[in-house]
């Protein structure tokens, strides 16, 4: 599978809250093409699926999908600025209906997931998605290396304003806060869903300061929801941050072996570990990826899985579409299309 390079283009992006708008660099603007070209290729595979069957997935091509087979990935423009991953992905019920459409972590899933976040620019969590579906521990050598290009190209999405948070980070740890301050806020220009930037600026508020506040506190805030595994940000008051001390002190074991061994694979209790933080975290997305990855691990759903799933869905989108596949996956026709086949090595245990 190759992936368009969009060499020297650049692309501006809506900012959020008092940012003002940033044009992105060459590299993040390849990203989003490539983010792009992933969503029209599962896509592809995703038509003329029976409407009764598969009424999430008809309703995403109909609406969400159809927001990105209208885009040419050859030709990006301005309106792409306007993705907003949390409205596609993470609380779009039609995504999650077809979500459950799918047979349990189907690589493609995975690819239009990420794809859709890292054309929006949510390239951390596209990177996060691909890397939990590794945790299949059975897909082909092929298949392995078309998500990590895939994650690389996330890398490099995030690399430039990254970069910048070095070097804020070099300032404060010379006491200069104010110099510290510009660099992330710049970083945060760049790329509005930088958690390590807003980490790293409650941090150096704090510092300045002397003291907590509520600035510092909405920093970290906005780092837990836009990067949920950068650990230092869970803190301030346990009462008021749900899952705190397991985010804290339980998660980063479980996380990161992954960080520093692209081939290491979870054991199946550990993801359901690290699916049932993620709930009490309600990082809920997050939390439902892990726990199809435990589902094709085990190679069915288990009973255990419909209360997790029902608590996590109806948080995320709920309504009808939510309500509608509860009660397909407690046995009520349940049927799944698969998006991409990629061979199986033998399932891992």
């Amino acid at each position: 599978m190759k992936f368009p390079i969009l060499a020297g283009v650049a692309l501006s992006f809506c900012l959020i809250g008092r940012l003002q708008a940033q044009t992105d660099t060459p590299e993040m603007a390849e990203a989003r093409v490539t983010g792009v070209t992933l969503v029209q290729l599962m896509q592809g595979n995703l038509k003329s699926r029976d409407e009764a069957s598969f009424p999430g997935i008809n309703d995403w091509m109909l609406k969400e999908g159809k927001v990105f087979s209208e885009l040419n990935k050859d030709k990006p423009e301005e309106s792409w600025r306007k993705l907003d991953s949390r409205k596609l992905v993470q609380h779009d019920a039609n995504f999650w209906q077809m979500y459950y459409e799918v047979v349990p972590g189907d690589p493609g899933l995975a690819m239009l997931h990420a794809g859709v976040l890292l054309a929006a620019g949510d390239a951390d969590r596209a990177q996060t998605i691909l890397r939990l579906t590794l945790h299949r521990g059975d897909l082909d050598e092929t298949t392995q290396k078309v998500l990590t290009s895939i994650m690389q190209r996330c890398g490099a999405f995030m690399r430039p304003s990254h970069q910048l948070v070095n070097a804020g980070v070099q300032l404060h740890d010379k006491g200069d806060f104010a110099g510290a301050l510009e660099q992330y806020d710049a970083a945060l220009r760049l790329w509005p869903l930088n958690g390590w930037a807003a980490y790293e600026r409650g941090t150096t508020l704090r510092m300045q300061d002397m003291k907590e506040s509520t600035q510092v506190e909405q920093a970290f805030a906005q780092s837990r929801e836009f990067q949920p595994f950068q650990f230092h940000a869970w803190q301030g008051k346990k009462a008021d941050i749900p899952g705190m001390e397991a985010m804290l002190t339980q998660m980063p074991a479980l996380w990161q072996p992954s960080l520093k061994n692209i081939h290491y694979v979870m054991k199946t209790e550990d993801l359901m570990k690290m699916s049932e933080i993620l709930q009490l975290a309600e990082v809920d997305d997050l939390a439902l990826v892990v726990r199809q990855i435990c589902v094709v691990r085990r190679g069915r759903y288990a009973s255990e899985d419909h209360p997790f799933i029902s608590k996590s869905l109806r948080r995320l989108a709920p309504g009808v579409q939510a309500e509608t596949t509860l009660e397909k996956l407690s046995g009520a026709g349940l049927k799944t299309a698969q998006i991409y086949q990629a061979p199986v090595n033998g399932r891992a245990k």
